[in-house]
């Protein structure tokens, strides 16, 4: 999985809420960028009110969601709660996670979102005790 752009900008806007109703909710971005990094999972930094966050972003058509085919831009912030809708945020690629595939059920989807947010937190944390920025 190659990245063809390492920046996304755009304003957070509301979407169908359905990470928050499987317990990652995502931040979606309305982007202008004409050229979207390929479908797939990235752990990403998110910088949003002058703060720096980590978080996992999905890029891709939601399959198993199978709620039509259209590409979405959505970002799950590490241990963050607020409301952020209609804010600016620039999200930055750090590493790719895997590919976006459609599961067998919501429940082996959110077993692997847990697995993907683990995995950005031990990359995260392998960076920082490297001094990578």
């Amino acid at each position: 999985m190659t990245a063809l752009l390492q920046l996304i900008e755009g304003k957070v806007r509301h979407g169908k809420r359905l990470g928050r109703t499987i317990g990652f909710p995502t931040a979606n971005i309305a982007t202008s960028a004409s050229c979207i990094p390929t479908n797939g999972v990235y752990g990403v930094e998110v910088y949003l009110k002058n703060q720096l966050y980590n978080g996992v972003m999905n890029i891709g058509n939601r399959p198993t969601f199978n709620d039509g085919n259209h590409q979405t831009v959505e970002v799950h912030i590490l241990d963050f709660q607020d409301s952020i809708y209609e804010e600016h945020m620039n999200v930055k690629i750090v590493f790719p996670i895997r590919p976006e595939k459609k599961f067998k059920s919501i429940e082996a989807l959110i077993q692997q979102l847990q697995l993907d947010v683990q995995y950005a937190r031990n990359q995260f944390k392998s960076k920082a005790l490297r001094g990578v920025s």
